[in-house]
C-alpha cells in the first residue's frame, strides 16, 4: 500500500512542471484560508509562505490564492494542524516538529538532531520513501490533511551561551533555553531546560534566568539581537541541521482542488524547497559573517568531548522514542538507512549519502520537556 502511495505522489509530484496554468485554469477563483506559523516578514522562516502565495497566484492567474493569516490572527500556531484537519481553516504553512507531542514522528520531518540537511532532506523526498511515509503518519492518526514538503527555513545555530564550555563537565546544571528532543539530548548531559518564549530570550540573558539559550537559525537570531544578550555562539548546529516546512491542506479540500490545481501546487513547492535550500543557506552564512565582523561575536566549535556525548545522547533519546512510538522508529529507520545509502532506493539515485551533511559529523520528553510557551513560533522581528 505505502508503494502504491508513494508512486502516486511522486506521480503528481511530476507531472506537471514549474509553469503558468495560462489558458487552462478554471475560471472559479478558490481562496484557501492559510495561517501561517511564523509571520510572514521574518527572514527564512516566514518568507516562505508569501512567496507561495505569490506564485501560486501569479501561475493560476488569480485563480487560486492564498488568504495568509499570520500568528495570532485568528489561529495561534499550536493549533494549525487540528483545524486544517477539522476544515475549520482550508490549509496551514508550518512545520511538523510542532505536533510532535500528537504524533511523535512528527519531529523526524521538520528537522531532529543530527538529523538530515535540506539536500539529504530533498533526496529522500525525492528518491526515498520521505513523501509516502510524511502522508502516512497522517492518514495513521487519522488526520485529514494532504501534506505538501514546500520550503526550507535553514540550520539553527548551535546554542548562544554567556561563557564558554570546553568540557561535558561545564554542561552539569547549565541552564538552557531548548525545547523538544533537543532539550531530552541536553538533560541527558545535566542540562536544566528553562522554558522561555523567543521574544524573552535577550532578557532571559541579561536577567541571569539562563545561560545559554538555543533559539532559531542565525539570521533570525541576529533580526532579534541575541548578540547583544551574549558573546559567544557555538556551532555546528547539531539540534536541527535543517528546517522544512509543510503546506498541508484539508484532505476534502485537496480533494475538491481537481488535479491541475494540486499539481500546480506540487510543482510550486518543489520549486521553493530547491529554491530555498540555496537560499537559507545564503541567509545563514550572512548573518554568521556579520555576527563576527560586525557584532564582536565570538563563534566557536564544540569541544570534540561534547559533540560525542551529544551524538550519544541522541541516540539514547532516538532509541527511547522508537520504544514508545513504532512509526518514530520505522521512520528514523528509513531515513537513517537512506543517508548512509543502505536503502534501495537511496542506492538505485546514487543515495543522498553521508556527503557534507551532518551524517558524516555533527552539521551546521526521562522527563518530556513541554512544548514552547504560547506564541513562540513568532519570534520578534523588524
Amino acid at each position: 500500500m505505502r508503494t502504491l502511495l508513494f508512486k502516486a505522489l511522486m506521480a503528481s509530484g511530476s507531472c506537471l512542471a514549474a509553469a503558468s496554468l495560462a489558458g487552462a485554469a478554471p475560471a472559479e477563483v478558490v481562496i484557501l484560508e492559510t495561517p501561517v506559523a511564523f509571520g510572514t516578514h521574518v527572514p527564512g522562516l516566514g518568507t516562505p509562505a508569501r512567496e507561495l502565495a505569490k506564485l501560486l497566484d501569479e501561475r493560476s492567474e488569480g485563480s487560486l490564492q492564498l488568504d495568509l493569516k499570520e500568528p495570532g490572527d485568528g489561529t495561534a500556531p499550536f493549533e494549525i494542524l487540528d483545524k486544517v484537519s477539522d476544515g475549520k481553516v482550508d490549509a496551514g504553512f508550518a512545520t511538523a516538529g510542532y505536533w510532535a507531542a500528537k504524533l511523535p514522528a512528527a519531529s523526524l520531518f521538520g528537522g531532529y538532531p543530527f538529523g538530515p540537511n535540506a539536500k539529504e532532506y530533498q533526496d529522500w523526498f525525492n528518491r526515498g520513501h520521505g513523501r509516502a511515509l510524511y502522508q502516512e503518519m497522517y492518514d495513521q492518526a487519522k488526520v485529514k490533511v494532504h501534506v505538501v514538503p514546500c520550503a526550507f527555513g535553514g540550520a539553527e545555530a548551535g546554542g548562544w551561551f554567556a561563557k564558554e564550555v570546553n568540557s561535558v563537565d561545564d554542561l552539569d546544571g547549565l541552564r538552557m533555553r531548548i525545547f523538544g528532543l533537543g532539550a531530552r539530548v541536553m538533560m541527558q548531559l545535566g542540562a536544566v531546560p528553562v522554558l522561555v518564549p523567543g521574544s524573552r530570550i535577550a532578557d532571559a540573558f541579561e536577567e541571569g534566568k539562563i545561560d545559554a539559550a538555543e533559539a532559531y537559525t542565525p539570521v533570525v537570531d541576529r533580526t532579534n539581537g541575541l548578540q547583544d544578550a551574549a558573546k559567544i555562539l557555538y556551532q555546528p548546529g547539531w539540534n536541527q541541521p535543517a528546517t522544512v516546512f509543510e503546506f498541508l491542506v484539508n484532505q476534502d479540500r485537496w480533494d475538491a482542488l481537481g488535479p491541475e490545481r494540486q499539481s500546480l501546487i506540487e510543482s510550486t513547492c518543489g520549486e521553493l524547497l530547491q529554491r530555498t535550500l540555496s537560499e537559507s543557506s545564503n541567509l545563514q552564512a550572512a548573518a554568521l559573517t556579520a555576527f563576527s565582523n560586525e557584532d564582536g561575536v565570538r563563534i566557536l566549535e564544540f569541544p570534540d568531548d561534547i559533540q560525542e556525548a551529544l551524538r550519544e545522547g541522541w541516540e539514547e533519546v532516538a532509541e527511547e522514542e522508537g520504544v514508545r512510538d513504532y512509526l518514530f522508529k520505522e521512520v528514523h529507520e528509513d531515513i537513517e538507512a537512506f543517508r548512509s545509502g543502505d536503502d534501495d532506493t537511496a542506492q538505485a539515485g546514487n543515495g543522498a549519502g553521508k556527503g557534507d551533511g551532518p551524517s558524516g559529523g555533527v552539521n551546521a520528553e526521562a522527563t518530556i520537556p513541554p512544548p514552547p510557551p504560547p506564541g513562540e513560533a513568532t519570534p520578534a522581528g523588524p
